[in-house]
């Protein structure tokens, strides 16, 4: 049997070719901000995750993070070297790319493991080579200088491979790919058509690996060579998921900027990869494209119109409506073709290929045909099965060949498995089952081993309704081992119902269901859905590459993590405390020489947090001016300084970061706003606007600091918690949140796989915050209370389950995870206070740290600042990624919401009406919070009704005004399918009765609350999200040119 997997010879790979002095050589030629095509490699990286270990020399870095292709980290151990390489990176403008930061610990490497696209040794410290080869990828690169004292055999002894010594004595070298790992590089795994990848890698999903933002859902997925193809067509690295290129091929603009990932179509040859390139259907024809720059290599002639496409051994195959031609890899000369019309269902395993062809509406007979792979001599057809014409996909393996014949719809009549001999034709058996699926059912066949296997039960007796209700049976959902010359069934376990897509399987798992992994030997049932995959017709989930991928279904399931997303089994390190009793982790206290200042006190009217306050109410106690004059305007970045380069679009779709500045916060006379993109966090002079100090985290700030006793409290991506004195910048304490320091890659930069919001929250003398990314990954997400003042932590609780039970009778499947009841719910957010504890999304804890309740259908927060309570939708600031479009059409974001004392100011989702709602008790009383499901919102958009929660909240609203869309412009009825908009980027509330509202082209209203009517206007900058304050009579705004402004 062969593994699918990475050639390891030298012809089939390429050669790690670049030293340091000669990437040094090409970074020195570059002075300015370079062009993403520009031919820097390291080796065959031509883009991703590079490391550099001593950080005193940083002109390679540089060079490399100006072609905008590379995520540059440099480690020291020198707290000195690392502030000096900072400011060198920063005055280059692109801080962000390249980086540095200081190793905690200095026998270890943050990352993961097999994470790093190449490591740059300048300086390795005490770090192992064994450690080096631990956060490689497989092929990644190493290359290490003379004065590293590195050498040949000890590299040699490490494990590592293609050890060459280059002028001045340099070294490169890299890590060979794991003989456990398998490739995807079809739809169904390889051009067999058997969706079972070889990898032994791939365990049940505990930790995510990578995550990048999805602006919508497309399915299709293949991997080879350590490169992601998805859709139509999107490169991503296999390991660490950075972008690598993008190339719309129906129009076939590579990196066009204006790039959004199409749909595949099941009408055309769908995308196959190998380790150098990608086979596609580009512009009308099949071509192949060099896998790691995306440029066509060459094309295959008279490919025009082709339906189906596999690559097996040196051949490129195509089918389509005049028959079957092949091709050679590598030269693209026609080796033979075999006319006939549509082929289809093209499979291949060892020198035999199979299809099938036939058009019964033009009186054609449908015929299965088996050829010779070089010269296309027919070994064999048949025409007298009555089934052909009903097959929609073949399989081969160990000389059989597979047709399976599926209904593809929620049925199980028309479903049944066909086996012939691959070199005779000769049928062997066959069998009708019902395939264990929900939609979209298929009679899959997975080889593994020595057995076939065939996920079975759900629903039976199941018919297309024409006349009347049909009689149905639910069964359990099952997997069996069959004898595969035989049909005998050998052994069965129980398996997950899938949803809309089939089953594929590992030699150790079959998965299905809400990612249910059955174990093959033992039968047990692991489940974590820590996401879930995309409906398709070819595979929801692909093992490969050591994890388990997903194409992006933001489904409103459960609050499940979003995205384009890799998934790795438990952790190889023994030691690895995240699974320990969360009393038994350690979360190391750095204390700064900086302290708090006992005596510094919020002002009153201060806007010293993210959103104002403690409860996120978006209101000041300052009051607002009526005039709009600009006091001062600080320009604190550049967006255009950066390389216009693949890493900046994974940055720009990043849902936690809304552009080049957060909101601003104003307190004591300063005002603070981070950069998140640069780790920045930023103090200015709340007078003048002029910059008092630049502190730079670990990773990114995505949010501001909160202002507490003279200091600076904001958490970071990198897992870090710091303390700066807000006068001077200066470090007070440092916390790590992390449970390990281990670093992955998320949304285009180097993160923790347990990122803290920049806000922090401070109540009673205690600061609260939260770190990670989804309930189910990583050990769960963690909730902390320290003493602000000093960093030592009070306590720490765990949250590792979800609110969704299964029915425990097993009968009904939409209980749990399948009940829908994650609409505008998120995994985590920011955290505010609510009632006597505090909220993170939809749980509730007191401030004991006790987890008082999690409701999964409270989609609204009951909060009282102090003048009567209120009900308000639940992150209306939408702090993450949301969940799917319920329906077409639906606003990307949420409508921004403000309140206070009894009055809520809102958007009424999709449009620009601003509401004032007045709460008494009886109305507090009598509001339900409990919200719909997804399935109901689709129905209630689809029939005309507003299945939005600000429409809730403004029923029986005191006014309703559009002061930005002129009544005669104003559609009286929007159409069903209407691309929605929530275009009020930014809202205020003051405490003279004013409400600022900023619309997203920058036109400024100042509205009387009273009655709604507009007092004043301006025009400003486009706005940052939600990026208004009010303090001491001013209003402050950050926007997206990435400046901040002081009007008053």
């Amino acid at each position: 049997m062969t593994r699918h997997r990475p050639c390891n010879t030298l012809n089939g790979m390429r050669k790690v070719i670049i030293t340091c002095i000669a990437i040094a050589l090409l970074a020195c030629s570059l002075p300015g901000p370079s062009r993403a095509d520009e031919p820097i490699t390291i080796g065959d990286v031509y883009g991703g995750l590079v490391v550099q270990l001593g950080a005193a020399e940083t002109s390679v870095a540089l060079g490399l993070g100006r072609t905008g292709r590379y995520v540059v980290h440099l480690l020291d151990s020198e707290p000195g070297t690392v502030t000096k390489a900072r400011a060198a990176l920063k005055a280059a403008g692109i801080y962000g790319l390249v980086s540095a930061e200081t190793l905690a610990e200095t026998t270890r490497l943050p990352y993961s493991e097999n994470v790093v696209n190449a490591i740059l040794v300048q300086s390795p410290g005490k770090i192992s080579l064994a450690e080096l080869l631990r956060v490689l990828t497989p092929r990644g690169a190493l290359v290490a200088s003379a004065e590293s004292g590195l050498d040949a055999a000890g590299l040699k002894t490490a494990g590592f491979e293609m050890i060459e010594k280059k002028e001045g004595s340099d070294l490169a070298a890299r890590k060979p790919w794991p003989k456990n790992m398998d490739t995807w590089s079809h739809p169904r795994h390889a051009a067999d058509g058997n969706a079972v990848s070889l990898d032994t890698a791939v365990g049940p999903p505990e930790r995510v690996r990578w995550v990048a933002a999805a602006m919508s859902e497309v399915e299709g997925l293949i991997t080879d060579g350590g490169r992601n193809f998805y859709g139509g067509v999107l490169a991503r690295d296999s390991f660490n998921g950075l972008r690598l290129w993008h190339r719309d091929l129906r129009k076939g603009d590579l990196n066009d900027p204006s790039f959004n990932l199409p749909r595949l179509s099941y009408n055309l040859a769908r995308p196959v990869a190998s380790e150098k390139y990608l086979f596609a259907f580009v512009k009308g024809k099949i071509a192949a494209l060099d896998a790691a720059t995306g440029k066509i290599v060459r094309e295959y002639p008279g490919s025009e119109r082709s339906m189906e496409l596999i690559q097996h051994r040196d051949v490129v195959l195509v089918g389509g409506a005049k028959g079957v031609r092949a091709f050679s890899t590598e030269t693209g000369k026609q080796l033979w073709e075999q006319k006939a019309g549509d082929a289809r269902n093209l499979a291949a395993e060892s020198e035999t290929v199979s299809y099938i062809a036939g058009r019964p509406k033009r009186g054609e007979p449908v015929e299965a045909f088996a050829v010779d792979l070089h010269s296309g001599k027919i070994k064999w057809n048949r025409t007298d099965f009555n089934w052909l014409s009903k097959v929609y996909r073949t399989v081969m393996h160990d000389g059989q060949v597979v047709y399976e014949v599926s209904s593809l719809n929620d049925h199980n009549i028309g479903n049944a498995i066909h086996l012939l001999a691959s070199e005779t034709g000769k049928l062997t058996w066959e069998k009708k089952f019902s395939p264990g699926m929900n939609h979209k059912r298929q009679a899959r066949a997975m080889f593994s081993g020595d057995d076939l296997w065939l996920l079975h039960g759900g629903r039976e007796n199941t018919a297309p309704r024409k006349n009347g209700k049909v009689k149905e049976t639910k069964v359990p959902v099952q997997v069996s081992a069959l004898d595969p010359k035989t049909g005998k069934v050998l052994k069965t376990h129980s398996a997950g119902l899938a949803h809309c897509f089939p089953p594929v399987a590992t030699p150790k798992y079959v998965f299905a269901g809400v990612l249910d992994l059955t174990n093959m030997e033992t039968g047990k049932v692991e489940t974590n859905p820590i996401t879930k995959a995309n409906c398709s017709r070819e595979g929801g989930w692909v093992p490969a590459n050591g994890l388990i991928y997903t194409t992006p279904k933001h489904c409103t399931c459960w609050p499940m993590l979003r995205g384009f997303v890799a998934m790795a089994p438990a952790s190889p390190n023994p030691k690895n405390p995240v699974k320990q009793p969360i009393d038994k982790i350690r979360f190391p206290l750095i204390k700064g020489k900086a302290s708090a200042d006992p005596a510094a006190v919020v002002a009153a009217d201060d806007w010293s947090t993210y959103r104002g306050d403690r409860w996120r109410s978006g209101s000041s106690g300052s009051d607002g001016p009526a005039k709009l004059d600009t006091r001062w305007a600080a320009k604190l970045t550049d967006p255009g300084t950066f390389p216009d380069g693949p890493i900046l679009f994974d940055w720009r779709e990043n849902p936690y970061v809304k552009g080049p500045l957060s909101a601003p916060v104003v307190s004591g006379g300063r005002v603070f706003v981070s950069r998140p993109d640069a780790h920045e966090v930023i103090a200015l002079s709340a007078a003048s606007g002029k910059e008092e100090w630049r502190y730079t985290a670990r990773g990114r700030v995505d949010t501001p600091p909160t202002i507490y006793r003279g200091l600076a409290l904001f958490g970071c991506h990198a897992g870090y918690v710091y303390a700066l004195r807000a006068d001077s910048g200066e470090l007070a304490w440092e916390f790590r949140a992390a449970p390990v320091d281990e670093r992955i890659v998320a949304y285009g930069q180097v993160e923790s796989p347990w990122p803290v919001p920049g806000s922090v929250l401070v109540r009673n003398d205690t600061a609260y915050f939260v770190a990670g990314r989804q309930q189910l990954a990583d050990g769960g997400v963690l909730v902390f209370a320290v003493d602000p003042l000093t960093g030592e932590k009070r306590w720490v609780h765990r949250l590792d389950h979800m609110p969704q039970k299964a029915d425990p009778t097993g009968k009904n499947p939409y209980k749990g995870f399948y009940e829908n009841s994650g609409l505008e719910f998120d995994p985590v957010d920011i955290i505010h206070e609510e009632g006597d504890g505090i909220a993170m999304s939809r749980w509730i804890l007191s401030s004991e740290g006790k987890l008082v309740s999690v409701d999964e259908w409270n989609a609204f927060a009951r909060l009282d600042t102090g003048g009567g309570a209120v009900w308000v939708p639940r992150g209306s600031w939408t702090y993450g990624a949301r969940h799917q479009d319920r329906f077409k059409g639906e606003a990307p974001r949420r409508p921004l919401v403000v309140f206070r004392d009894g009055k809520v100011y809102g958007e009424l989702n999709g449009s620009t009406d601003i509401f004032r709602r007045d709460f008494d008790a009886e109305a507090v009383k009598k509001f339900n919070g409990k919200w719909i499901t997804g399935w109901q919102a689709g129905r209630d958009a689809r029939g005309g009704k507003k299945p939005f929660r600000t429409h809730r909240v403004a029923a029986g609203a005191k006014w309703t005004v559009d002061v930005f869309t002129p009544a005669r412009k104003k559609p009286k009825t929007v159409k069903y399918g209407t691309q929605l908009y929530n275009d009020i980027h930014a809202l205020a509330l003051a405490a003279n009765d004013r409400l600022y509202a900023v619309h997203k082209d920058g036109r400024l209203k100042v509205l009387d609350t009273a009655k709604g009517s507009v007092i004043a206007s301006r025009k400003v900058p486009a706005p940052m999200w939600d990026g208004l304050a009010i303090a001491s009579g001013k209003v402050f705004l950050s926007t997206l040119s990435g400046e901040v402004l002081c009007l008053e």
